[in-house]
């Protein structure tokens, strides 16, 4: 994994290397993506395998962590990095040759790899599943809510931006909290990473870089989580 995430050229691989990453504005999470490109299978998600002609043939799998799925008369299958129509018409062509008429469709049913990170002065560190609709605040009282040492007025979101890049922010969560300002809390997308520090911010670009290099000897789930974002 080691040699993987070295491989990936991002800055935080490199402790010495001169930062590429710029400020996430309020103006960059409030303009449209462009629009996204067919889903592909991540490792861990869910996948009803449905047979229309063959019912008995029906699946429910788990997209292990070599990439692959399993399936009766066929054996291991590669799923990882394939749309789930291009899945079903590799099935369809590996059941050739035992099926009269293989007619397959491929339904992600759980989406394994929609995780974001919560770090930081919060209960418990690590990755959550990201649910449609969660928030800042919403992650972060999954994550066991605030410590006392947590410092609300500068809560940092960083986020792969559209051009590959991660930036950052500070975000002031204590009204959100408090719950006079609700619409000031920021909903979250894939692989978004929210650190609660424990004091003040100065830089958040610095602050970037020793948070994510520092994690790194941790290994793991955290390093798995960067590789996953392509950070």
């Amino acid at each position: 994994m080691m040699v993987a995430l070295t491989a990936c050229g991002s800055p935080f691989r490199d402790r010495t290397a001169t930062p590429i990453h710029g400020t996430l504005t309020v103006q960059d999470l409030s303009t449209p993506r462009p629009t996204p490109l067919a889903y592909r299978i991540q490792l861990g998600d869910s996948l009803a395998i449905r047979f229309y002609r063959n019912p008995e043939l029906n699946n429910d799998v788990i997209v292990r962590p070599d990439g692959m799925i399993s399936l009766p008369l066929i054996n291991d299958v590669p799923a990882a990095g394939s749309s789930p129509q291009d899945l079903g018409h590799e099935l369809e062509h590996r059941y050739a040759r035992e099926l009269a008429v293989p007619d397959v469709t491929v339904i992600v049913t759980r989406f394994g790899g929609q995780r974001v990170w919560i770090g930081g002065e919060v209960g418990v560190q690590g990755e959550l599943e990201l649910v449609p609709g969660l928030t800042m605040l919403g992650a972060i009282q999954k994550a066991g809510g605030f410590k006392n040492t947590a410092r609300l007025e500068q809560v940092v979101l960083i986020r792969k931006a559209t051009d590959g890049r991660p930036r950052g922010a500070s975000f002031d969560l204590t009204d959100v909290q408090r719950g006079t300002h609700p619409e000031r809390d920021i909903q979250l997308e894939p692989y978004d990473i929210v650190v609660v520090p424990r004091s003040a911010v100065g830089n958040v670009n610095t602050f970037m870089e020793l948070y994510i290099t520092r994690n790194i000897p941790a290994g793991g789930v955290w390093l798995n989580f960067l590789a996953a974002a392509g950070l």
